[in-house]
């Protein structure tokens, strides 16, 4: 009777380390990193204060991106990212500069309005005190390619491109620009779920199934353990007088 329970126990257990192969525990752990953006992918410009700058170098901001619109990032750092902004045309040219990086929000989209393309006119009335009878022009009007603000004490400028030729033009009361609501739209999007993520959601469904049997399968053990290993009664009799 000791070697048939002894047998019948091996065997049980044999079947334990059995379904333990079949169902492996196995414990997932979240470890979201953000990664650094890739070259050729674009930054949204969240905040009002977000320079341009000519070098990486603080010093050398040359004017405020547009809030709303977008660089391409061109090279990552920690500090300064080198970006694009704008693009070669009859109108405008492309910048090749720097941003801080804490200040840009990149995106993982294509944006359909990636840079901010504002053309405004200028009007200058030249003074002269010439008395003679040469004719004079009473004003000269320039178009304009807009690229950002400067602020020199309280009064505000603009980056623009005229002629061919960068500089700073004192910048138009009326002077305004659409707003790109296209991050606003991404973030309202609700996300789509990806293959990845069902996959994990069904390893995790699966992985909480393959604990549950393994644990009630481990109740059981002591149970069924002390159900064999019991000695048995022998039935009561009456001695013979």
């Amino acid at each position: 009777m000791f070697f048939m329970k002894k047998y019948i126990l091996s065997v049980f257990f044999a079947c334990l380390c059995f379904l333990s192969s079949l169902f492996p525990v196995r414990f997932i752990t979240n470890r979201a990193h953000a990664s650094a953006p890739t070259t050729g992918s674009y930054a949204c410009i969240l905040s009002a204060d977000t320079f341009f700058y000519a070098a990486r170098d603080d010093r050398t901001g040359l004017f405020l991106l547009p809030q709303t619109y977008y660089v391409k990032i061109l090279e990552y750092a920690d500090d300064f990212c080198k970006v694009e902004y704008l693009y070669d045309s009859a109108d405008c040219k492309k910048l090749v500069g720097y941003a801080k990086t804490p200040t840009l929000t990149p995106v993982e989209y294509t944006p359909r309005t990636p840079y901010l393309y504002k053309r405004f006119t200028v009007t200058y009335f030249p003074q002269s005190n010439d008395t003679s009878d040469a004719p004079f022009l009473d004003k000269i009007t320039v178009d304009c390619t807009y690229y950002g603000d400067y602020t020199i004490g309280s009064k505000t400028y603009c980056y623009a491109l005229r002629d061919n030729q960068f500089g700073y033009i004192p910048k138009p009361d009326d002077f305004t620009f659409p707003r790109n609501n296209e991050y606003e739209e991404y973030l309202a999007t609700p996300d789509e779920p990806t293959q990845s993520a069902k996959t994990s959601s069904d390893t995790k469904g699966s992985s909480a199934a393959q604990i549950a049997i393994l644990i009630a399968v481990c109740l059981l053990v002591p149970v069924l353990a002390a159900l064999i290993l019991k000695p048995n009664r022998r039935p009561p009799y009456d001695s013979e007088a």
